[in-house]
């Protein structure tokens, strides 16, 4: 087994990437979303933020 260090950054990188991929997998182009589907991917997006807040270098 191999075990690595990895930044904060890069982990919530991916997390937000696997958000972004998810939802426009799921709802389509952002063009077509209804306000409620944009307003619950930013609330997932901000999440993501939340649970790495002090640990990512500004």
């Amino acid at each position: 087994m191999d075990i690595r260090m990895v930044r904060a950054e890069d982990v919530e990188e991916a997390e937000l990437a696997a958000v972004d991929e998810e939802f426009h997998d799921y709802y389509g182009p952002e063009r077509f979303w209804q306000p409620w589907m944009r307003e619950t991917y930013l609330d997932a997006i901000q999440k993501v933020h939340d649970q790495y807040a002090g640990q990512v270098a500004a």
